[in-house]
């Protein structure tokens, strides 16, 4: 939407705006602005076009998670014909924009840990429940998108069977709600300099490896063994698990090796189906963390497969895009 579009929904909408700026573009198709109103206050308006879903779930979260006081921009206006909700505008501060991997930053990881398990454990009703056939379907994006449609490669023939044992893995953690995209892009530092929850619209039940390697195995930085290791120890003391972090972290390689395979095929689907490219420059290190995330047993054929060829391919890619 342009400014002037913006401006006039949100008009529409009985808002008395003057100004309108840009926030971000989701893979979800999602479109966020800042909106300035007249009396000096500023809100954030997300667009959805209705024929590609809908705020129904979105609004009905927030709800909750407002009523449980777990930190999250509050919904003031919703119109499912026009597409959009407007919301409290929570600040210019995601921790993307922070560099988590220093030190000085550690308390914010940790700050969001104690965010995800109240997630985690908040009593919202209505909630999908990922199945097994779900899990692995998600993962197929890697040989049927990323690689066979984006790169033209030939999916090596070990694929299925690191899906299968991923699955495996998945089912025998602890499963509760799940965000599903819970990493730094989704997670405000806002004007109290407390985190707050944004975009959770596809919150689910599932595996808790899932959003804990969306924190903690990072498409952008790199954690040291022992930041992850300390963090996951804070994680079990908030969750009150009585686990050491070596055990949790097995619960985060499965979950990040599903992520990953999916999050590859996610991306390249958006770049061949709609020409965005804004999130290409991710796959190099989705592909590396999926790398090394993998178990050296029995995958060892795989592993010089995707760190030889499938690099090269993508190196290659990306210098004609």
């Amino acid at each position: 939407m342009k400014e002037s579009e913006v401006i006039h929904a949100a008009r529409e909408c009985g808002f008395l705006v003057n100004k309108a700026k840009p926030l971000k573009l989701e893979a979800s198709g999602r479109q966020y602005h800042r909106i300035y109103l007249d009396s000096g206050e500023t809100k954030v308006l997300c667009y959805l076009h209705p024929d590609k879903g809908t705020h129904t779930k979105f609004l009905h979260i927030s709800n909750f998670l407002l009523n449980l006081g777990i930190r999250s921009p509050e919904v003031i206006f919703c119109s499912e014909n026009l597409g959009i909700t407007i919301q409290e505008d929570l600040g210019d501060t995601s921790l993307i924009d922070l560099d988590t991997s220093l030190k000085e930053h550690h308390s914010l990881i940790d700050k969001s840990l104690d965010l995800l398990s109240q997630l985690q454990t908040a009593n919202i009703p209505q909630i999908p429940k990922l199945d097994e056939e779900t899990l692995d379907n998600q993962m197929n994006g890697l040989s049927t998108i990323f690689l066979k449609d984006f790169l033209s490669l030939t999916p090596h023939a070990d694929i299925p069977k690191l899906q299968k044992e991923t699955v495996e893995n998945l089912l025998d953690q602890p499963w509760m709600n799940c965000h599903f995209d819970f990493e730094r892009r989704n997670i405000i530092l806002d004007t109290n300099k407390e985190v707050a929850i944004i975009d959770y619209q596809d919150l689910c039940t599932a595996p808790v490896g899932i959003d804990l390697a969306g924190l903690l195995i990072d498409h952008y930085v790199k954690y040291s063994d022992e930041m992850i290791s300390n963090s996951l120890d804070n994680y079990s003391h908030y969750m009150n698990l009585g686990l050491s972090s070596e055990d949790i972290f097995e619960w985060v390689r499965w979950g990040a090796i599903q992520r990953n395979m999916r999050i590859l095929g996610t991306l390249s689907s958006i770049y061949i189906e709609h020409n965005r490219s804004f999130r290409l420059k991710d796959l190099s290190m989705i592909l590396d963390n999926l790398i090394d995330l993998i178990p050296d047993n029995n995958y060892e054929s795989l592993k010089q497969f995707l760190s030889i060829k499938v690099r090269s391919q993508l190196s290659k890619k990306m210098t004609q895009i």
